[in-house]
């Protein structure tokens, strides 16, 4: 029997070679491959000795790609050829590479040429041949063979399955590379390539499977606390994309995906106590959202709370001491890079699109009533058209000072949201007089003006569009409200 060794990382390659050894195998290996065990004392074949002699080609680009090599891992039964039983092979470091930030020339050389065909080769061949690219399969290959003298078909096809997986994981991080020197396009095939970081306790529900993937470089750092759930990286993405499109000091408080408190204030201590008595109810067993560092005093503020997550660009010190004396509280530090794009599953399809990060100002703005806001109303007004954007559609935002007084989302009916927000806003007794209003998109009908303007509304910021627009406006004006036109809407599925 004979296997074909070459692999650039060496993790568990001398166990397994001086396994196979002592079972009788001849081994075969490429240069790098050949010195290291060599060095081990193993002994091995060098692919000059099949015949062939590939190295220093074009300064070593060309190593194991010739005719030689693969007529003996493609020959089948009737071209009388002894094929290699077993090819290990893994490839060269591109993504560690990609990920330390290398130069160009760097990146370019470690796209590895002869490793991918070579497993592509012994794939195609799966009835003759086994294909080991992961050094964790080391193990289970030793077993099977202590047990049998070859590896089985069953096992071959799962090896051969999970090869070409790797390679298609490879190519798309290769993919990944070129796209992003380019700007953002739907090019005519899609490369959805991830690696599993770990498996979930259970998906949206606990009668459901699941496991989380990474399809891009992740930017998520979890400092502490229980493992993530399903919900909780939902709520999450919410967040830490909520509270980033504010510069001033922000919270954000998320539950179900969807903000139940938002505010900003003069320090993010004053952010967060705005944002938790927003809605002190449905901030329970919520997810915090801080756009800016996170500091010892707020800490010992949300140490006194129930709450599932904290989110921030950093922590101080002190910060993160106080909030792992709570062991199941997970503590996450994210960048708050937003990728232009996204993706979702329907009914065996992908609906790709770009991510909604464009969000107007008050400049863009139409203003199609008679009365001018004022100044402070203006910047609650851009407030709440932030925070709009991550609410369910139908969407409705009342803000006063920088802060949510009342959230009515995932709604059937516009008109339904805005009763929603308003009585959320009394229930807590907050004044609904002098506020603002945002909505994700346009209204249908006038009565949501009717009732905003009854309940002390002063100011709208909403999509133009309806065929009734001219009676929003009409009725905007009969309740003396500074009525927004703008020329995007904004919903959230």
């Amino acid at each position: 029997m004979k296997a074909l060794i070459s692999v650039y990382d060496k993790k568990g390659i001398e166990d397994i070679s001086r396994f196979l050894k002592e079972k009788g195998w001849d081994l075969f290996a490429s240069s790098g491959t050949l010195k290291y065990l060599l060095e081990k004392g193993i002994k091995a074949y060098p692919l000059s000795s099949l015949g062939v002699e590939t190295e220093g080609i074009i300064g070593g680009r060309i190593k194991t790609i010739h005719p030689r090599i693969f007529e003996r891992i493609l020959a089948r039964e009737e071209d009388e050829v002894e094929v290699f039983s077993l090819i290990i092979v893994n490839l060269y470091p591109f993504e560690e590479v990609l990920k330390k930030g290398a130069s160009e020339e760097e990146i370019i050389e470690n796209i590895d040429i002869g490793g991918v065909a070579l497993i592509r080769a012994g794939v195609k061949n799966y009835k003759r041949v086994c294909v080991i690219v992961d050094p964790s399969d080391y193990e289970r290959v030793v077993e099977i063979l202590k047990e049998k003298n070859e590896i089985p078909l069953e096992e071959r096809i799962r090896f051969a399955k999970k090869a070409i997986l790797y390679t298609a994981y490879y190519d798309s991080l290769i993919y990944k590379f070129f796209s992003e020197k380019l700007p953002f396009e739907f090019d005519d095939k899609i490369v959805l390539s991830g690696k599993k970081i770990y498996d979930l306790r259970y998906g949206e529900n606990p009668h459901q499977k699941g496991a989380v993937y990474s399809f891009f470089v992740s930017n998520l750092n979890i400092l502490h606390g229980k493992t993530l759930s399903y919900n909780n990286l939902l709520d999450i993405e919410t967040a830490f994309s909520l509270t980033s499109e504010f510069e001033e000091p922000a919270c954000a408080i998320i539950k179900h995906t969807s903000p139940c408190g938002v505010a900003c204030g003069e320090s993010i201590e004053e952010a967060f106590e705005r944002a938790y008595l927003s809605d002190p109810i449905s901030a329970f067993g919520g997810i915090v959202g801080i756009n800016k560092k996170c500091t010892k005093n707020l800490a010992e503020e949300i140490r006194e709370y129930y709450l599932e997550a904290v989110v921030a660009p950093d922590f101080e010190e002190e910060a993160l001491k106080i909030l792992k004396e709570k062991k199941n509280l997970r503590i996450l530090k994210i960048d708050f890079k937003n990728y232009n794009y996204h993706f979702r599953e329907c009914m065996g399809l992908i609906l790709y699109q770009e991510k909604d990060l464009k969000t107007s100002i008050p400049s863009e703005w139409e203003l199609v009533s008679w009365r001018k806001p004022k100044e402070e109303e203006i910047e609650d007004l851009l407030f709440a058209w932030k925070v709009v954007k991550y609410v369910k559609s139908n969407a409705i935002v009342i803000a006063k000072a920088k802060r949510t007084i009342g959230i009515g989302g995932g709604q059937a009916s516009r008109v339904g949201a805005v009763e929603i927000a308003i009585n959320k806003a009394r229930s807590f007794g907050l004044e609904i007089s002098g506020g603002v209003l945002a909505s994700d998109a346009f209204f249908p009908f006038k009565d949501s003006i009717k009732i905003a303007g009854e309940n002390g509304i002063v100011a709208i910021v909403a999509p133009s569009g309806s065929v009734r627009d001219k009676e929003v406006i009409e009725e905007a004006e009969a309740q003396g409200i500074s009525l927004f036109f703008t020329k995007e809407r904004h919903f959230r599925h």
